[in-house]
């Protein structure tokens, strides 16, 4: 990320602080967990596309506890002695040198009607309550049951937690948690509000009245919560993950998130690959210490003087802007492979990274070309595309994946001869789309395909040309601005390892407001709205909105100038663009985008979503003195039919607790 910055001419003398936010590729001594010293597992010594993939099992529904509903108990659990497949390239095990056993990782996951995956979590199933349809509401009790081995209530996360957070910076327990379900239609108290988290403590006193002004709904006291999904939707892939205040990059990357399948009727009708040929792809970038266990970046939190800021007397390590892991790992193993039939499979796919995207094609081993069509994109993370997407055959027809975007993809595996090994590339910058380039022995390769297994049976599945039928939302009751912006923070300074400095630490806004601000996004009942959503900072950022899928109407580029950002030098306000000064389809020096640019609408973008990229702001070179910038935009229609406040934020998630979120209200 090149940031303008205000740098110190300081040095960082006595510590020692790894590049972060870049693919880090050898060993490296950084500082993790506090002030400890650690070595980084070398990713280049890692054997790759041996170590199966796990198949993600589906939970079976407990159908008598709540009458009329399938109802779950999804418990989060520490497990030691994880197994992410980290081998040497003979396949011996690296020995971990304090204990002299293989290394292995404590994680934490979701255990779901019994089913433990250690990792992650077990999918939820269920079918469409849609009129016509015929499912039921699901009612999840989400439980925090983070202890460890000898069972005694955890105190300390897994990853350094920083206190001067928003949401962690009032004496917060560490092992806070709350669940939402990514892409769900639900009631505002099942939404996973940030602030409505339980901790680990069945006896905890934590609890909280709903707040009216805030809009947050109450929080329970104890260490559990019930939640109703009603199902209200559209088939989809779904997914349930942490969201509590100021540690959800931490909780996720320790391992709580799962999938959640949505099915309905239309999907039932397209004769799509089903049963072991459908199959979930939860794809995460990660650093291990040497000792196998979980490494996360941080670095010191320092006072204007260089000195080390502490609270209650212990030194503050903080997060960068951005989390890049040197290992890529699906389903929990790193460079898995899958052995597969001559036949199609149906790959449901997420990112569930920390702030990585993907820009993903096949390469055969053979070294020839992929056969047209072989590669079909048939959903995003609002569902169904309303027509099919060829892609993935090449680095120029890439699938750019997005945090927390899902891909709905059929690979057609009789196109290849039997043996072909095929692997899942990815060349995209990080952070995108102007950062640092992946290293293409590590990070530029995800998992690998393997034609091995003979045809079980005939085929007759079918990759479908539309499929599904899409009725727009109609024309917009109300048109609004809002704006994505980059600040910095006068006290607070960490080591930039862009610059070799120090700098201020960034604040990450929307509107150019902290979270708690009073609501500027209010919105009635049952309207449709458009949203201009502007990003005046040097990344593309991942924005989702929490209750609504939304159609993505035209991205582009804005009129130097022509913009005037929101809460303009701390004045209150929504940023404003000057009449003319929206460029649909235009790069920022004021060429038409082509169609693979990020200022255009891609065809995997049509249909409904949940999240969108929002294309960056560009310096213009060789502009006058001040540069003129050229922001980006998109525009998105919705329907905000329930009442109750929800979320929108960045799901980068790093920037997500830098407080890039914030509440909306429909009212």
């Amino acid at each position: 990320m090149k940031r303008l910055m205000a740098v110190l001419l300081l040095c960082c003398t006595g510590m020692l602080i790894a590049a972060c936010g870049r693919d880090t590729n050898t060993n490296t001594i950084t500082v993790v967990e506090g002030s400890s010293k650690t070595t980084l597992l070398n990713p280049l010594a890692l054997q790759q596309f041996v170590t199966p993939v796990q198949i993600i099992p589906a939970a079976t529904p407990d159908t008598t506890t709540v009458p009329g509903s399938d109802y779950y108990t999804a418990v989060a659990e520490q497990t030691s002695g994880y197994d992410f497949g980290l081998r040497k390239k003979d396949g011996s095990e690296f020995i971990d040198p304090a204990t002299g056993a293989p290394i292995r990782t404590t994680v934490w996951g979701y255990t779901t009607n019994g089913i433990k995956a250690g990792y992650l979590g077990a999918t939820i199933e269920t079918r469409s309550a849609l009129a016509g349809e015929t499912g039921k509401p699901v009612v999840v009790k989400f439980t925090n049951n983070l202890k460890d081995a000898a069972g005694k209530l955890l105190t300390k996360h897994l990853l350094t937690v920083d206190p001067t957070f928003g949401g962690a910076s009032n004496g917060e327990s560490e092992i806070r948690i709350v669940t939402h379900l990514h892409g769900g239609h639900v009631a505002p108290e099942s939404d996973g509000h940030p602030e409505a988290w339980i901790t680990n403590d069945p006896n905890a006193a934590t609890g909280l009245p709903a707040d009216p002004v805030s809009g947050r709904p109450a929080r329970p006291n104890g260490n559990t919560v019930t939640y109703t999904y009603d199902n209200t939707q559209i088939a989809n892939q779904l997914w349930y993950h942490d969201h509590a205040m100021g540690i959800t990059r931490l909780n996720v990357y320790a391992g709580l998130a799962a999938n959640y399948f949505l099915r309905d009727s239309v999907e039932d009708g397209l004769n799509l690959p089903k049963g072991a040929y459908e199959i979930p792809l939860v794809i995460q970038d990660k650093s291990f210490n040497e000792d196998g266990s979980l490494h996360y970046d941080t670095n010191a939190l320092l006072n204007p003087d260089g000195s080390q800021q502490t609270v209650a007397g212990k030194p503050v390590f903080t997060s960068n802007p951005e989390f890049f892991g040197n290992v890529i790992t699906v389903n929990g193993k790193a460079w898995p492979k899958l052995d597969v039939e001559p036949r199609k499979y149906r790959f449901r796919m997420v990112n569930g990274s920390d702030s990585r995207f993907y820009n993903i094609w096949l390469e055969r081993s053979d070294g020839l070309p992929i056969p047209a069509g072989a590669i079909t994109q048939i959903g995003n993370d609002g569902g169904l595309l309303p027509a099919a997407v060829a892609i993935g055959d090449s680095p120029g027809n890439a699938l750019l994946f997005a945090l927390a975007e899902r891909a709905d993809v059929i690979i057609d595996f009789s196109q290849f001869p039997a043996g072909t090994s095929i692997t899942v590339r990815n060349d995209a910058d990080t952070p995108y789309p102007d950062g640092g380039d992946v290293n293409p022995s590590t990070t530029g390769k995800i998992m690998q395909f393997k034609i091995t297994k003979a045809l079980a049976g005939a085929d007759t599945s079918v990759v479908p040309a539309t499929p599904r039928v899409l009725t727009p939302f109609g024309a917009p009751a109300n048109t609004r601005l809002v704006d994505l912006q980059e600040k910095e923070e006068d006290t607070a300074f960490v080591f930039d390892p862009f610059s070799g400095a120090i700098a201020k630490r960034l604040k990450i806004l929307l509107n150019g407001l902290p979270f708690d601000a009073p609501i500027t996004e209010n919105i009635l009942l049952n309207n449709v709205e458009d949203w201009y959503i502007i990003n005046d900072t040097v990344d593309m950022h991942p924005m989702h909105l929490h209750l609504v899928h939304f159609e993505v109407i035209e991205k582009g580029s804005i009129l130097p100038g022509a913009y005037t950002r929101a809460n303009v030098n701390g004045l209150g306000g929504m940023p404003t663009v000057a009449a003319g000064g929206f460029r649909p389809s235009t790069e920022p020096d004021g060429t038409i985008a082509d169609p693979a640019s990020p200022y255009t609408l891609q065809p995997q973008e049509r249909g409904h979503k949940d999240t969108v990229r929002v294309p960056p702001a560009v310096e213009l070179v060789g502009s006058q003195v001040p540069p003129q910038v050229s922001q980006g935009y998109v525009r998105i229609r919705a329907r905000f039919d329930r009442i109750g406040t929800y979320m929108w934020h960045c799901h980068i998630l790093a920037h997500e607790d830098h407080e890039m979120m914030r509440p909306f209200r429909v009212q």
